[in-house]
This record gives structure tokens, sequence and C-alpha cells, in this order.
């Protein structure tokens, strides 16, 4: 993993991608702040309406992140089919999940096999919703992108394994691209050993934007920015 030589490298790599938004009051990337925003007032959520505005948000959200792309069932469906991720989402089997503090080092054990849990339970959901699409029977297997840009977007338990993101997180010794206990063991494991620029980044972040990052969506920008050319077609022409 490169290093710079002020020490900064992790802060500066997330604080390059939140400057890319921040002087854009109406960025895309603006949609994960709206839908994790709306889902920390989770525990007030009781009517049928808040489940709509919630399923709105994380629609949204999703579209803006590439996931209503041609070729994805989702884009056959309206925002409803998320109501039903919602609810198992706040299941109380979960609740330990919406605080995730992962320097507790208990989280390699019980916490993790939770996140995969929740993520299996996604899958299983959007699998059967997803049985018709057009008119046509199909069987179409939920992406590891999707679910955890679900969780990144709602609970923000994960970041989100998305191209970019491994790409960046190949860096890492001993790191793995497929989402499960090990994958989140080693990403729990990262922060606890650079948990001070992470938390300065948040800090700052907290300052600009008047809005608190969670740990996971930190790790996603960071290893995010890594992976992407383009972010680093930018700091060259700077």
């Amino acid at each position: 993993m490169p290093q710079s030589e002020n020490g900064d490298q992790i802060k500066n790599e997330i604080l390059a991608f939140y400057n890319s938004l921040a002087a854009d009051p109406n960025h895309r990337y603006r949609s994960w702040e709206h839908c994790y925003g709306y889902f920390r007032q989770y525990a007030s959520f009781r009517t049928e309406t808040d489940h709509d505005v919630a399923s709105l948000h994380l629609a949204f959200y999703l579209a803006s992140w590439g996931m209503y792309r041609g070729s994805s069932a989702l884009l056959w469906k309206d925002y409803k089919i998320h109501r039903f991720a919602i609810s198992k989402l706040l299941e109380p089997k979960y609740k330990s999940l919406w605080h995730l503090d992962p320097r507790d080092s208990n989280c390699d054990g019980d916490i993790t096999e939770l996140i995969v849990s929740l993520s299996e339970d996604l899958k299983q959901i959007y699998r059967e919703h997803f049985k018709t699409v057009k008119g046509k029977k199909k069987d179409r297997q939920p992406s590891q992108i999707l679910i955890t840009k679900i969780l990144l977007g709602t609970v923000g338990c994960t970041p989100a394994c998305d191209r970019f993101f491994i790409k960046g997180f190949r860096n890492l010794p001993d790191s793995t691209s497929t989402f499960g206990i090990k994958f989140l063991c080693r990403v729990f494991h990262f922060y606890r050993e650079h948990a001070t620029e992470f938390l300065e980044a948040q800090r700052v972040i907290s300052q600009r934007g008047n809005i608190d990052y969670p740990v996971m969506k930190l790790i996603d920008m960071y290893f995010w920015n890594l992976g992407n050319p383009e972010s680093k077609e930018s700091e060259n022409e700077a």
C-alpha cells in the first residue's frame, strides 16, 4: 500500500474524494448522504409512509451509484421493491449493526457473522422479487455490489464492493475481493491500525459538511479513491 511522506495518506485520499462533492450542493454523490441520513431515523419508522420514503431514498441512491443500468433487474422494478429489504434491515436481530464500532475486536466474531447473515437475507429477498423481469421468468442473482451498496447506504456496516473499491483494496496484503467474514475482518483490522487518520478525516468532514460519516463509509471512500484511475488523473492535472 502506498504511503505518503507526511503520514496523512489515508486522510488525504478520503478528503480528495469528499472534495469532489463538497463544492456542489447537488452532486450525485450526495445521494448517499440523503439516504444514509434518512435511515438514521430508523427507530422512528412506524408508518407505511416512513417505509415508502425510505424506499425512495434507497432507490435514488442506488440509481446515482450505478445500480439501475440497463442490464440490472432493478431497472424494471419500481422503488417499492425495496420495502421488503427495509423490513429486514429493521428487524431487532440486526439492531447492533446500526451503531457499529470496529475498534472493538469483538466485531471479528459475532458482528461479522451478523453482517454476513444480513447480506444473505437481503440476497434471498431480492432473488425472490427478481424472478420476473419484463414479464418473463428469470433467475437473477443479486450481486455482491448491490447488496453491499444497500448496506452502506442504510446501516453503514460495510464498504461497497464495487470494482474501484476492490481494485484499491487489493493494495493490502492478505486482502480478498470476496465479501464475507474474512473480508470484513481485514477491513476492521485495517481500520484499527489507522484509526487516528480515519477519525481525523471524519472530524474534518463533520465540520465542513455537518454530517457524521460512519467508519465504513470512510473506508469505502479511501479504497475507492485508490482504485479509481480518474482520481489520480485529476491530481496530476492540478
